[in-house]
């Protein structure tokens, strides 16, 4: 069983429970922004609109180079999800076997496990409303937004 996500060093000091002996001094301080990548090659035509979606929806600042490979994942495991729901949506949730039974149609597992995969990675990426609240943004605030109490860190 896993313990606890770690928490990052930027809420750990807003929150006033960091402590310098539970910090690491060789942290990775990201600093490229993940917009500025073209969709990789080996994606397909409808995982490279994802990306550029994706990306073109994330404030500036959220998601850097460093998290390419875990947004990469993103990108082809929901390519799956909508590849799968076709899938379903075609050919409905039940099959017929040669006997004439019903059953549920093996898309529906693929299904299952698919929306498992991108919860998690959607939950490290900030991608839920619950996940939201919990990332820092350095970029730069919307237009009448109010002052990101991260930017002094």
């Amino acid at each position: 069983m896993a313990g606890r996500p770690r928490k990052p060093t930027a809420v750990k000091k807003l929150q006033g429970t960091l402590q310098k002996c539970r910090t690491n001094p060789a942290e990775p301080i990201p600093q490229n922004d993940l917009k500025a990548m073209t969709p990789p090659e080996y994606l397909t035509d409808s995982a490279k609109e994802i990306w550029i979606f994706a990306l073109s929806q994330a404030p500036e600042g959220m998601l850097s180079t460093l998290d390419f490979g875990v947004f990469s994942e993103w990108v082809v495991v929901y390519d799956q999800f909508l590849t799968i729901s076709a899938g379903i949506k075609r050919d409905g949730t039940l099959q017929e076997t040669a006997d004439g039974e019903l059953i549920p149609s093996p898309l529906i597992s693929k299904l299952q496990s698919t929306i498992n995969i991108l919860r998690g990675l959607q939950s490290d990426l900030g991608f839920t409303p619950a996940s939201r609240s919990k990332v820092v943004s350095f970029g730069k605030p919307a237009a009448g937004a109010a002052k990101n109490v991260f930017s002094d860190l």
